[in-house]
């Protein structure tokens, strides 16, 4: 009975969002097949994946900088780190809380390192925003030079979309940089 009632109550969700004009995705989680004797526990089944539709519609964008790391002099820059933050994420230069693995995990897929010619090109999806957060590192150690981490703004216009909006989502942006980073003093 538990289980026909929520069938029915997804069924009306699913009717009620799809006339907002919303869509739906499919779970990835095991459903409940059959109460067990007792009420609080209940069996799971791999066969029972993907019964219950969920529910979303938020805009994405998608994010891209990219450019080069230069320095004072406007020589390249080798072995910096360059992170894209989006909105879930709230971390700066000095605390880069990479003991936690969600964070560890979130930059290795949202960095470049830059190259010999400084080069780097990352991208990142969020909410629509005008401004993304970049994090420079230097994260090679004293081998090209130390150079001071800093936090900056990029501000996206509507002139740097270079993909279209499609439903939900609401293309891309791409902006090209050059940044500047400042030697560290000895």
């Amino acid at each position: 009975m538990k289980i026909r009632f929520l069938k029915m109550k997804d069924w009306l969700l699913m009717t009620a969002m799809g006339a907002l004009g919303m869509t739906g995705c499919q779970s990835q989680k095991n459903m409940p097949t059959q109460p067990n004797t007792n009420d609080d526990v209940v069996a799971e089944s791999p066969d029972a994946r993907n019964e219950v539709a969920l529910m979303y519609g938020v805009p994405m964008m998608d994010y891209v900088v990219k450019g080069r790391v230069i320095d004072p002099q406007g020589k390249p820059v080798e072995g910096i780190q360059v992170v894209m933050l989006n909105r879930n994420i709230d971390i700066s230069p000095d605390n880069m809380m990479e003991d936690n693995p969600r964070v560890l995990d979130y930059i290795r897929h949202n960095s470049d390192t830059t190259d010999a010619q400084g080069a780097f090109n990352v991208k990142v999806g969020d909410v629509p925003v005008e401004q993304q957060s970049l994090i420079i590192r230097d994260i090679d150690g004293e081998r090209n030079g130390s150079f001071i981490d800093q936090k900056l703004e990029v501000t996206f216009t509507p002139e740097d979309q270079v993909k279209p909006r499609e439903g939900w989502y609401q293309g891309m942006r791409m902006k090209d940089v050059d940044i500047t980073v400042t030697p560290k003093e000895k």
